[in-house]
């Protein structure tokens, strides 16, 4: 099972960067992307910044954004290439602000969501040294990195009640999408999934789940298959007594 240590605000960047380096329970570490209105990419903590703050990020410049904690996408995977990292690294791209397409706008939208995809290439392409695996929620993104990116692992989130799946190398499941029979389908696929597990709670329904006394043989083995993404690698190492 992978155990993908996911940025927050609760640790600083040398700090994680340095866990996931010397940790050998940690997989891989995992980052939030997104664009700018200058077309800088930005990895960001979701813990720390809201949904509005998230449109600030999409609607202002790299200059209008000093107070926030961010960093440039380039900038973080020099610093992760330059400790010679191994491990895989998972990029979440944020889903640009929700526009309704009109006849007007299209143009604009096609145009931007060309723009994000092409930077996330270019940017990717500086680092052939590393393992980045690239996912999103938005069906028109993941699209376009299937169509642009090619020396990459490209995901797809699944959320909620869209279960029309995308065909992806690897799936990330939130919990309000949780299923045994989604699960299974996608592994009869040979598909990777991880689950997202962002708080208390889901760690412990997992646990539950996967291991705990109403669990089966079945379910035990099926959870050897999985990955897991969270705020809160040490926490899953122990509650799954994960070797390393």
């Amino acid at each position: 099972m992978k155990n993908i240590a996911q940025k927050s605000s609760s640790t600083n960047m040398e700090d994680f960067l340095y866990s996931g380096v010397t940790k050998d329970y940690i997989d891989g570490i995992c980052f939030n992307i997104a664009f700018t209105e200058d077309n800088r990419l930005v990895a960001f903590n979701a813990s720390s910044l809201g949904e509005g703050t998230i449109n600030t990020i999409e609607t202002s410049t790299l200059s209008q954004l000093q107070n926030y904690e961010i960093i440039l996408l380039d900038d973080l995977l020099q610093r992760i290439d330059q400790k010679q990292f191994t491990k895989e690294i998972y990029l979440n791209l944020y889903p640009l602000k929700s526009i309704v397409l009109t006849d007007e706008n299209i143009e604009a939208v096609t145009k931007r969501m060309n723009d994000y995809v092409e930077m996330v290439k270019q940017t990717i392409e500086k680092f052939p040294n590393l393992l980045i695996y690239l996912h999103c929620v938005n069906r028109g993104i993941v699209t376009k990195l299937k169509e642009k990116i090619t020396n990459n692992k490209i995901g797809f989130v699944i959320y909620g009640d869209d279960l029309n799946f995308i065909d992806v190398d690897y799936y990330v499941i939130l919990m309000n999408a949780f299923s045994d029979a989604i699960i299974d389908l996608l592994h009869k696929r040979g598909k990777n999934v991880l689950l997202y597990l962002s708080s208390d709670y889901y760690i412990n329904y997992t646990y539950e789940h996967y291991l705990g006394e109403k669990s089966t043989p079945y379910l035990q083995e099926e959870f050897q298959k999985i990955g897991i993404i969270s705020n809160y690698p040490e926490v899953i190492h122990k509650v799954f007594h994960l070797e390393g």
